[in-house]
């Protein structure tokens, strides 16, 4: 292998690494001057990871498979492609959950073949989650496919892991319609729900709402989210849905209730005032610097404070520049 190093642009960089991670696991002890530079942990590194998207890692990784006819063991790819996988999917069984690869790997792992006829199913039982939603027009519980839970306990931690996988928002938004023929006493409950919502500058949560106008909204037009669309309006978003809803069930315990803090919640503001506008575009602005979302120590700390203070978080500030980004309903 040889020890020439690549160059400062990005594009020859990683035309550079995509060349080094496509031949194999290689001679790992010549390579000491590039793991310090370009390992995963290293300022370099990082910046040239963050230049592959997960499918052209993904990509390389199945490759690797192929020619192996089977998930391959850490020490069979090259260790620039194997940092980066761990880097961005936690750890090797991760990376090779993504990948839809048995995490079996290594001579005595499932062949490329078995995994493949896994990989199907689970696409199908992803299948059921997306089609529940779209039914339901929300995300459903997992109370409600139990068979589903039971059959991707091995491959995910949580249902919210298999909610992500399924595209269930995507799912459950494209589902909703608009109700016809709105009775005089339905426009006006969603004009106080409008009124609430401009209030709050943004979405309400449910549990903001009086009941009594919540549970006739709600049966009026089946789902808190549907509720929300007939208004033009998003259900406020949990990043990270169902993350403490395991897949095996205990049958006695009772199901979960929605949380109603803004904690761990991506959600639209109404209306920007000229500063937070302002602040907003420098973000935007950076991020066409960098290529990719700034990180909050890259932020100006005088601006990183306001549109914290303004949107909640930093990660509801990139929200509504589209950068980041499940949902209370």
């Amino acid at each position: 292998m040889t020890n020439h190093l690549p160059g400062d642009e990005r594009a020859g960089q990683k035309a550079w690494a995509l060349k080094l991670m496509a031949g194999g696991s290689g001679a790992e002890e010549e390579n000491e001057e590039l793991r310090t530079r370009f390992s995963a942990a290293a300022p370099e590194g990082e910046r040239l990871c963050a230049c592959f998207s997960d499918e052209e890692l993904l990509a390389l990784l199945r490759a690797a498979g192929e020619k192996l006819g089977r998930s391959p063991a850490q020490g069979e790819v090259h260790w620039l492609l194997r940092d980066y996988l761990r880097a961005r999917f936690r750890n090797w069984p991760g990376a090779l959950r993504a990948a839809g690869m048995s995490r079996s790997a290594g001579r005595g792992g499932v062949s490329v073949q078995q995994a493949a006829r896994e990989a199907g199913e689970v696409d199908q039982l992803l299948e059921l989650v997306r089609t529940q939603a779209a039914a339901l027009g929300r995300m459903p519980h997992p109370s409600e496919l139990p068979e589903v839970c039971r059959k991707l306990s091995k491959r995910y931690k949580s249902w919210g892991q298999v909610l992500e996988a399924a595209g269930a928002e995507a799912a459950a938004a494209g589902a909703l319609r608009k109700a016809a023929d709105l009775t005089r006493e339905e426009g006006r409950m969603l004009d106080e729900l409008r009124t609430l919502a401009r209030t709050l500058n943004r979405p309400p949560l449910r549990s903001e709402v009086e009941e009594g106008l919540r549970t006739a909204l709600i049966q009026r037009f089946g789902s808190w989210r549907s509720v929300l669309y007939q208004i033009d309006l998003e259900p406020v978003r949990r990043i990270t849905p169902f993350v403490n809803a395991p897949l095996h069930q205990n049958q006695e315990r009772r199901r979960g209730l929605h949380r109603s803090d803004l904690y761990d919640c991506h959600y639209r503001l109404l209306r920007l005032d000229r500063q937070t506008e302002a602040d907003l575009e420098q973000v935007r602005a950076l991020t066409l610097q960098l290529g990719r979302p700034p990180a909050r120590r890259e932020v100006p700390p005088e601006i990183r404070r306001r549109l914290q203070k303004a949107c909640g978080s930093w990660s509801n500030a990139l929200f509504q520049l589209g950068l980041d980004g499940e949902a209370d309903g």
